[in-house]
Parts: C-alpha cells; sequence; structure tokens
C-alpha cells in the first residue's frame, strides 16, 4: 500500500522508476528538442538565402549609382559654361544634373545601410530577426531601385540639356534625336524584362513558413466580419418593421436620427 501510494500517503515520484525508464525519457525529450532546433535552423537557413539575394542586390546598384553621382559632381564643377547660353537652358542642367547626384547619393546610402546592417540585424540579433531583417530590405530596396531609375532618366536628361546649352541648334538636333532614339530603347527594354520576369504579389514564395498561414487567417478575418455586418444590417431591417410597443417590450432602443439599434436594456 505505500508503494502504491494507498492510505493518504503521497503518489509516487519520479525517482520511484527505475533508472533505465527515466533515461529513456530524458532521451526523448532531448530528441524533441533537436528535432526542433535542426528543423529552426533549416528554415532559417532558407531565409538566409533570400538575405543574400537582397544584399547582393543592393550591393551592385550601389556601385553603378556611385558611378553616377561622381559623373554628376564632374558635371557641376568642372564643365564650362557658354556666357552666351540661355539662362533657362543652364538652370534646367543645373537643376537636372543636381537632382542626378541628390538620387544616386541616396541610393547609394540607402544600399550600404541595407547591405550592413541588415545581415548584422539577422546575426547578432534576438530570436525572429532574421524575418525581420529580410522584410525591412526587401521594402528598402524597392524604394533604392526607384531612386535609381529617377537618376538614370534625368542623366539622360541633363546630356540633352548640356547639347542644347553649349553647341548651336544644327549640331544640338541630332543629339537630341540619339537620345531621345536611346532613351526611348532603354524604357522599352526596361518595361519587356519587367513584364518577363515579374511576379505577381500573390506569387511570391518567400522563406517564411508562417506567411500562408497569416495571410489565410487575416482573409478568414475579413470575412468573417464581414459577415457579422451583413447579419447585423440583416436584422436591423427585421427590427424596423416592428410597432414600437413591441420594441419597447424587447427592450430595444431606437434612434430616429440612425434606424434601429440592437442594443438591449
Amino acid at each position: 500500500r505505500q508503494l502504491l501510494g494507498f492510505g493518504g500517503r503521497a503518489p509516487l515520484s519520479q525517482d520511484f522508476w527505475p533508472v533505465p525508464h527515466r533515461e529513456k525519457v530524458a532521451m526523448l525529450y532531448a530528441d524533441k528538442n533537436a528535432l526542433r532546433t535542426q528543423l529552426k535552423v533549416n528554415m532559417l537557413k532558407i531565409r538566409e538565402r533570400e538575405l543574400l539575394f537582397y544584399t547582393n542586390n543592393c550591393l551592385s546598384i550601389s556601385t553603378s549609382a556611385a558611378l553616377l553621382a561622381g559623373f554628376a559632381w564632374y558635371g557641376l564643377t568642372e564643365v564650362p559654361f557658354d556666357e552666351r547660353a540661355n539662362a533657362v537652358t543652364q538652370t534646367l542642367y543645373l537643376v537636372v544634373t543636381t537632382l542626378i547626384m541628390g538620387l544616386e547619393l541616396l541610393t547609394v546610402v540607402n544600399a550600404t545601410l541595407c547591405a550592413i546592417l541588415g545581415p548584422g540585424l539577422a546575426l547578432r540579433g534576438p530570436d525572429g530577426s532574421m524575418h525581420t531583417a529580410v522584410n525591412g530590405m526587401m521594402t528598402h530596396y524597392k524604394f533604392t531601385l526607384a531612386c535609381f531609375t529617377g537618376g538614370l532618366i534625368c542623366f539622360m536628361l541633363s546630356a540633352l540639356l548640356y547639347g542644347w546649352m553649349q553647341f548651336k541648334w544644327e549640331l544640338a538636333m541630332p543629339m537630341t534625336l540619339l537620345l531621345g532614339y536611346f532613351l526611348y530603347t532603354i524604357f522599352k527594354y526596361f518595361v519587356r524584362i519587367y513584364r518577363r520576369f515579374r511576379l505577381a504579389p500573390d506569387r511570391v514564395v518567400t522563406g517564411a513558413f508562417n506567411a500562408d498561414k497569416q495571410a489565410q487567417s487575416e482573409a478568414l478575418q475579413r470575412e468573417r466580419a464581414a459577415q457579422e455586418e451583413k447579419e447585423r444590417r440583416k436584422m436591423q431591417e427585421q427590427m424596423a418593421h416592428l410597432p414600437e410597443s413591441v420594441k419597447a417590450s424587447m427592450g430595444i432602443q431606437t434612434d430616429s436620427g440612425a434606424g434601429t439599434s440592437l442594443s438591449y436594456s
């Protein structure tokens, strides 16, 4: 009776079980923790590939942007100006060239900070920092690419304005036609390549395993909220036809301005 825990005594503790049984329990617990840890490491390896993708892209964009920013600085400080040139053309040239330098320097700063701070957060941050770093780099990468594209367009416009500022129209016109042709060609190939490799937002596959589950949960919540709103409006329409005496007996408050309210006293 004492061994089985009867007679008001305390139940059996784990120390009662044989040593081999306790070792098997400990081994199962260790195996479960090892499996959980290995699964987490494998998930982080998949997410790391996304991190390297955005890091390499940021480094490539920053190199090209730094080159264009250097050209813009040279165009502002070293290019001679003709005093007989039109003042409006000179002003537009200076404004567009300054835009090139500003946009490309902004691209360099954003890309460099993302390439440095993003992997640092993923490597040394707390649990979940890998997902935060990848999502942040994804957002800033889109803005960085937009700044680089705007600076590239301004670079072509700056060359066009320089031709009209420094040369006569007989020389500036062929230059304008060629620049217009290449600008159209760049735009055409950009659109063609973008459409060929573009992924729709609903078809993008990420390394986050909870992304699909979260999206389904949000969609379910929106559908449930819409269904509840529909039922509430249907009930309001049904209650609106009841006599006032019935509404008063049921404790339904009636608002003449907003219709029937389904609050009960």
